[in-house]
Formats: C-alpha cells, structure tokens, sequence
C-alpha cells in the first residue's frame, strides 16, 4: 500500500511539472528560463524570440487573412461614415465699462477698458452653455429632422439638447479670446450656425446689460418722483409759515428789523428830549403848536416801537415773534433748496442714463465670422482604417498565444493529478 500511494504522489508532481510548462514559456518568453526550475532545453528554445515567431508560423496566414479582412472591412464601414464639418468664429469679449455712463460720456475718474476680463467672458461662456440658447438653436435650424429626433416630451428635448451639446463648444484661447466651434453635416449649414449662436449670444448678453441698465433708470424715476412729492411739501410748509409769520427773506429782514429799531428808539429819545427842552420854555401860541406836532411824533414812534417789540402772536413786524418763527423758514428755506439742487443733479443723472440705453454697444468683439468649412472635420477614415488593423493585427496574435497554450496543457495527466492529490489527501486524513 505505501508503494502504491508513492506511485501516485510521483505521478501528480508530474502532471504538475508539465502544466506549469506551458504558463512559464508565454510570461517569460525572450527573458530565458526562470530561476529555480529545472526545465528541459526545449523550454529555453521556445523562451527565445526565434521560439515565439516559430509558435506563429503555422497560424501565419490565418494571422494575414483575419488582418486583411478587419483592413477592408474597416474601409467599407468608414465609407458608410457621414462627414461632419466645422463651423469656427472667434470673437473676444467687451468690457462692461462701454455700458457704463460715467465711462461713455466722460464723468468717470478711471481709465476706460474696451476689452472684457474674467467676468466679461464668465457671463458669455454662462450664455453660451445655457439651454434657452440651445434650444433657439435646434429650434431656428430646425434640427430635430437632422438628428432624426422626434419633437415631443421634455425627455425627447433632453435628448436633442444632449445630441447637439456633442457638436456645440465654447472654448477659451491662450489669448483670452472665445472660439465658438459647431459641428455638421452640411458645411453651410455648420458656419450658418456658429454665426447665428455668436449673434444671438451677444444679444441676450446685451439684452442683460440693458434691462439692467433699464431698471435702475425706472429706480431713479421713482426716487425722482418721490423726492418731487417731499419738495413739494417743503414748499407748501414754507408757503404757509412765509403767509402767518410775514418772513420772506430772514436774512434782509433781519438788517431791516434791527435798523429800524434802532432808528425809532433814537428819534423816540430826540424827540423827547426836544419836547422837555421846549416845555421848559416860554413859547408863543405858533410854538406850542410845535410842541403838539412833536407830542404827536412822540406818540407815532411809541406805538412802533411797541409794534416792534409787542409779544402779540397776531404782529407781523414784532422783532420777537420774527426771531420765533425766522429759524423754521430758514429751515424750510434750506431743505427746499437742497431738494430742489438734488432733483436737479438726479434729472441730469436720469438723462445721461437714459442716453446710454439708447446707445447699441455690442457685448463681444468680432475677430472672425465663421465661414463655409471647404474640409471635413471628421471621421479621419485613415485613422481609423489603420487603428482598426494594428488592433486585429495584435488581437490575433493574442489569440494565437491563448490558443497554443491551450493546446499544449496535458488535461489528462493534470486531471489524474489531481485525482491522486485527492486521493493521497484521503489517506492521510484517514491512515
């Protein structure tokens, strides 16, 4: 029974020898015999390159033919292939200070730039890319007949929108500029697009400047239109103060006002002292007829200067009730000036922004219109023709290997190997 069991265990290190032959020569092929193992002269042949083209020779005209004929299907299929042409334009982007009021009429402190930066060529590229532009595309040209999509549902919009997005691009130069690439099938058709995309972005671009510029034009009516309606209070409150209090110029009144006072209380005073030096006299019936008309000035100029200096509300020329009432007509007069001055700075504002949304700037700046395309952009058919045949030349070769390897593996002996492992296992484990 050993001697059985030592037989078998002989014959599955083998087996085993011989299945690993195989694996060994398509891994280390060219490189020699691997270190450790114990291979017959046989294995070093085929290891060489001379072994490995020796493997391809019988399968030499399969390799040719399956070569040749991925070579001419490939031209058949890429004949079949439309082609499709390019529509090119490049445009740069303008600058947001051509819209700009204080930039166009002069009223601006900073240089003026003509040429967009970074945020000019965001709000393109973000116009460009949107769907609302895509679908004036597909819906202008009429594509859906062109990708043979069938207009419906949002899903089938989805998949137009996916289909052209593959032939629409948008693309940033080394020099800043926007270069709009469009794909077709017909030539004109192509450059007829790229146009048209071009155009319409710059519209809708426009179009987001001016309504921009449009709404603060309407802010500033109404704010206008408001500080109108609180100037016109003003004037009204001055009116009214103006009629109760009779101040209607506090700066000359004021001089009046005080000279007069001064002027009544020293004729008042001369007056007076001239009346107690002619009453101490003896004085003819001519001059105590004097005398009266002087007692009658005195009396004049008392009841001014009570008029003048009265506390009654209802006087108008009262110095008291003019210094009450001069500081609020002085305030009235002077919110209704700076009103007035603001509406009237607001009004020249209002006009030179209204000018600059009459004036048709354009958003970008056209380098080239894109033209007919005279070449096919693509499909490279040579590209392809030679691609598709290295890939079978190499695919078949690939093929070959698997093939003699497969050939070469002694099933039975590797089965019957395995048979003993089995077997020798089952000894052990019940001896």
């Amino acid at each position: 029974m050993p001697t059985k069991i030592a037989e078998r265990q002989e014959t599955a290190k083998t087996a085993s020898a011989r299945s690993c032959q195989i694996p060994v020569l398509i891994i280390t092929f060219g490189a020699g015999p691997a270190p450790g193992l114990n291979l017959p002269m046989a294995t070093s042949q085929k290891d060489s390159l001379i072994s490995i083209i020796a493997v391809f020779m019988p399968w030499r005209k399969h390799i040719v033919w399956a070569t040749i004929g991925v070579f001419i299907l490939t031209i058949l299929l890429s004949l079949t292939m439309k082609n499709w042409y390019q529509g090119r334009t490049v445009f740069y982007a303008a600058s947001q200070d051509l819209f700009k009021p204080e930039k166009i009429f002069g009223a601006g402190q900073g240089e003026m730039y003509y040429y967009g930066s970074g945020e000019d060529i965001d709000r393109i590229l973000t116009v460009g890319n949107s769907n609302e532009l895509i679908d004036y595309l597909i819906d202008s040209f009429n594509l859906w007949e062109v990708y043979e999509i069938k207009p419906g549902t949002s899903k089938e919009r989805f998949k137009m929108r996916k289909a052209f997005r593959k032939n629409f691009k948008i693309l940033l130069t080394k020099q800043d500029a926007l270069e709009l690439l469009v794909e077709d099938k017909d030539p004109e058709r192509a450059a007829a697009i790229a146009n048209a995309a071009r155009s319409e972005i710059d519209n809708r671009v426009r179009d987001i400047i001016k309504n921009t510029q449009i709404a603060l034009v309407d802010s500033y009516e109404r704010a206008m239109k408001s500080k109108e309606m609180v100037m016109e209070a003003i004037r009204d409150s001055l009116v009214a103060v103006r009629l109760r209090t009779g101040i209607y110029d506090p700066g000359g009144q004021t001089e009046l006002l005080a000279t007069r006072i001064t002027e009544t209380t020293s004729m008042l005073e001369r007056e007076r002292a001239t009346l107690r030096s002619l009453s101490a006299m003896s004085l003819s019936t001519k001059m105590r007829d004097t005398l009266k008309i002087i007692e009658a000035r005195i009396v004049g100029l008392e009841r001014e200067m009570d008029m003048l200096t009265t506390d009654d509300a209802n006087a108008l020329y009262s110095l008291k009730n003019f210094n009450a009432s001069k500081g609020l007509v002085e305030l009235l007069e002077s919110r209704y000036y700076r009103a007035y001055e603001q509406i009237g700075y607001d009004l020249e504002k209002l006009k030179i922004y209204k000018a600059a949304v009459e004036i048709d700037v354009p958003a970008l700046h056209l380098i080239e219109a894109a033209e007919v395309p005279l070449y096919k952009q693509r499909p490279r058919r040579s590209v392809i023709v030679l691609s598709a045949t290295l890939a079978a030349f190499l695919f078949s070769l690939g093929a070959v290997l698997v093939l003699e390897s497969w050939r070469r593996i002694d099933w039975k002996s590797l089965t019957a190997g395995t048979d003993n492992q089995t077997v020798v296992s089952g000894v052990k484990k019940n001896p």
